[in-house]
This record gives C-alpha cells, structure tokens and sequence, in this order.
C-alpha cells in the first residue's frame, strides 16, 4: 500500500513539475525570434527559461511514479508467476530425457 501511495505522490508531483516548467517554456517558445536546430524551438526556450533541469527531473518522477504505482497494484502477482515458472522449469529439468538412439520397445 506505501508503494501505491508513494508512486501516486511522486506521479502527481512529476506532473505538476512539468506543467509549471512546460507551460512558461511554451509561452516563451511562441515568442521566440530564434532558435538553433538540435534543441528546437522548445528546448531553446527550456534554456532560457532555466528548466530543462526541472523538466528532466519530472519526467524520471514521472517514470518512478508509474513504476511504483504498477509494483505496488501487480507485485504479488508477477512474483507469484515467476515463482510458478521456476518450479515448472525445475520439474522439466529433472525428468529423464528420452534417448533417440534406442528403440522403443
């Protein structure tokens, strides 16, 4: 349940970081005389702006959010299926292979 709480905490923040930097850099973006071409018009305005710091920092909350979130909804499940894979694999891994050599009587 923390792990849900934490990934929803952390989503919601990434979210509100990346808005409160994306929408002055926008603002800006649309004002701009002049732009060089590997960022582009939004990442030159980033620049300026001084938040492709905080936009980067947003989107790895934004991940870890998800992340979290998918961990602490899903993590009993997937470790109770790769528990269930092992003892499978382990079971085939024991049994007697059939040699092709010998005939079947």
């Amino acid at each position: 349940m923390k792990k849900i709480i934490v990934g929803g905490i952390l989503l919601f923040s990434g979210v509100i970081l990346y808005l409160g930097v994306f929408i002055p850099a926008a603002r800006l973006a649309s004002t701009l005389g002049g732009w060089t071409t590997p960022p582009g018009r939004l990442g030159t305005a980033l620049n300026e702006t001084g938040g492709s710091t905080a936009y980067h920092s947003s989107i790895v909350m934004i991940i870890c959010g998800i992340l979290l979130l998918l961990w602490g909804c899903f993590g009993e499940e997937v470790t109770g299926l790769i528990v269930r894979v092992r003892k499978i694999k382990n079971e085939n891994e024991h049994e007697p292979t059939i040699n092709q050599d010998e005939p079947l009587n």
